[in-house]
């Protein structure tokens, strides 16, 4: 009966074009898409499949890594499935919290992945009834999408239906708990499964690509991760779960076209502006998609081969500071890192050479990466290289198009400075109001910093985003002038005007007056000068402002520390004028602190500087409150140049 009806509905899907009402640009579209798809059905097998291998190849299940899967999922078949009740998913409309929801919902969806896993690893039956019992619970669910991503809950209550990143990714879980599983599970469940995710899923897909209305599905054109994302897990629910190679072709075909836009959210040198979490994250489901679509048409259509996409591969390794430590810039934790899966995949695929990952040893994870991963895929079928290459061999790097330079030290120099800085725009993805800051690390910590995001709640993707004093430039290592903070938004942004590299020094120059939008503000530039350690002394980075202000104005610049700190001018009498005229301080901890001396000048004259601190008092990402340290010039000036001198 299934099989009659999927029948039905591809006759219907092909042969009448008024099934969903279409604009030009939509026909055009669907034709290309269509006409695609045509090419690819011939690669596709007659049966589903996507990755990994079903229950019955003892072979492959036998060989991957087993980890405490059985252990956990055997406690976890003791405990109730958790409930999800209406108060609890509507909770977020009343106060914004998203927390409360998403931790129970991930350890009831959780369930699945688990016994499905220690299912197919032990093939004994005895996490079937329990699985089951799951697959029910999450089908009898009014909504599998975020309560934060369900406008007014109006999924919840039965009013629409459309895709978020979360039920996109239950539909592929479940498609390949279908495929691997078999007939071992019953009739019934595979039958509930094929109906919610018709519904939830499918449907809403197609009907919005045919009429080239997205609406609420607005990701699939979209340049961010939701795209890349929701598309993985979309296409990989259709490659375990549709029966017809034409209807199966047609998603990998959108799927290719819609890519185009998700790689438009990338700079032309590769930089990902939403961060290192959200580039494991986004980039890493397109790595997915394509290692999918890869395996499916036997090598025929491989996503990786498209424009840019090496250079925005490289971009997880390219963004390495020092040693095991990249910068917190945009909606990203301050211990962010490439996913170490994901790193080796890619190292591998593209014959990067970057050796300390490909070692990486791969485990369990949730089935889409655990089959992508674990089982033999197009990156295992190329030989390991040795290392031709690491992101800490390169002196610098610099992502022109995006306006971010890293300097590091010479390489084997580990008790020395390095140091990310950041031009930009404020309109950037996931973006902070943050042209002009810079990270600095050294020996394993970042003294100096961009503190990264706040814990997620309804204000962060609202029209209050910047009230946050983690989002907005206030907590960020950049100057306040007449009070203003930056501003958002496209025209607000950092041109390097300059930089200049060699082994002894480099240096940039950013101009972002107009990140500010002050009329008065003539002249804004911050210069990065880097030198490299001699034999005599050490590294240093040298961070200079220039301000030209008509009328005159109040200037103040910040830094932006985790970490404890302590004043070290000469002298604790106020009126000594050495003691206004420098602000000497350090920051870190025991033997790995830095040095910093902050001056400020008119026309050659030492200002009086004012130091003034303040904890942020917002949730960070890293559950720790940063330290703002703001350098203050007493009395208004018309023109200032402000300097800020950094030594191990």
């Amino acid at each position: 009966m299934t099989k009659f009806i999927f029948s039905l509905f591809t006759v219907i899907f092909l042969f009448s074009p008024i099934l969903y009402a279409q604009n030009d640009k939509a026909v055009i579209l669907n034709q290309e898409i269509e006409k695609r798809a045509a090419e690819i059905v011939s690669f596709l097998p007659k049966k589903p499949f996507c990755v990994g291998a079903a229950i019955s190849d003892r072979t492959a299940w036998e060989t991957i890594p087993q980890g405490n899967i059985i252990k956990d999922a055997e406690k976890t078949l003791k405990t109730p499935i958790p409930e999800l009740p209406e108060s609890l998913y509507k909770e977020f409309y009343q106060n914004g919290n998203r927390t409360n929801y998403q931790k129970v919902r991930s350890r009831k969806y959780g369930r699945l992945a688990l016994f499905v896993l220690a299912e197919c690893i032990e093939n004994k039956g005895r996490f079937i009834a329990g699985l089951e019992a799951t697959i029910r619970s999450i089908c009898a669910d009014p909504s599998w999408t975020l309560p934060a991503h369900d406008s007014n809950a109006e999924i919840y209550d039965g009013k629409t239906v459309y895709i978020d990143l979360v039920s996109a990714d239950t539909s592929a879980e479940l498609g390949l708990a279908v495929t691997w599983l078999g007939d071992k599970l019953s009739p019934e469940i595979r039958e509930l499964i094929q109906r919610n995710i018709e519904r939830r899923t499918f449907q809403p897909y197609e009907q919005a690509v045919k009429s080239g209305n997205n609406g609420r599905n607005w990701w699939i054109t979209g340049t961010n991760n939701w795209n890349s994302v929701c598309h993985a897990d979309v296409v990989g629910a259709a490659l375990t779960l549709i029966d017809d190679p034409v209807r199966r072709a047609w998603y990998i075909a959108a799927a290719e076209k819609f890519m185009e836009p998700f790689f438009k959210g990338f700079t032309a040198d590769g930089y990902c502006s939403e961060g290192m979490g959200y580039w494991n994250y986004g980039f890493g489901h397109f790595a997915e998609l394509a290692e999918m679509v890869y395996q499916t048409t036997g090598g025929k259509v491989d996503f990786l081969t498209m424009p840019k996409v090496r250079n925005c591969a490289l971009f997880g390794f390219r963004m390495e500071v020092a040693a095991g430590l990249f910068a917190a810039f945009a909606d990203c934790s301050v211990t962010a890192k490439p996913d170490a899966a994901l790193a080796k995949y890619l190292s591998r695929r593209f014959q990067f050479g970057f050796a300390n990952y490909e070692k990486y040893q791969n485990r369990l994870g949730n089935l889409k990466a655990t089959g992508v991963y674990c089982f033999p895929n197009s990156a295992t079928k190329t030989p390991e290289i040795s290392a031709t290459a690491t992101p800490l061999t390169e002196l610098r790097t610099d992502f022109p198009d995006a306006g971010v330079m890293i300097f590091r030290p010479k390489t084997g120099e580990t008790k020395q400075l390095a140091v990310v800085c950041k031009g930009g725009h404020n309109a950037e993805h996931h973006n902070h109001n943050d042209i002009g800051s810079f990270t600095v690390m050294y020996a394993g910590t970042m003294p100096i910093l961009d503190p990264g995001g706040e814990i997620y709640t309804r204000r962060t993707f609202s029209n209050k985003r910047y009230d946050s004093k983690l989002l907005n430039s206030f907590g960020h290592p950049v100057p306040v002038i007449n009070g203003q903070l930056q501003k958002t938004g496209r025209n607000a942004n950092g041109k390097i005007i300059a930089k200049t590299f060699s082994d002894k020094k480099d240096s940039c120059t950013i101009s972002y007056a107009s990140a500010y939008g002050l009329k008065e503000i003539k002249k804004l530039e911050r210069t990065f000068e880097f030198t490299r350690a001699e034999p005599d002394k050490p590294n240093s980075l040298t961070v200079t402002d220039i301000i030209e202000l008509e009328p005159a104005g109040t200037l103040e610049t910040a830094l932006l520390t985790y970490e404890s700190w302590e004043k070290q001018n000469n002298s604790n009498n106020p009126n000594d004028s050495d003691n206004k005229n420098k602000i000497d301080l350090l920051i870190g901890a025991k033997d790995k602190k830095i040095h910093v001396v902050v001056t400020a000048t008119a026309n050659e004259k030492l200002l009086p500087l004012t130091l003034e601190t303040v904890e942020i008092d917002e949730d960070a990402m890293t559950k720790k409150k940063p330290t703002r340290l703001s350098f203050k010039i007493e009395k208004p000036v018309a023109n200032a140049k402000i300097i800020t001198k950094i030594t191990p």
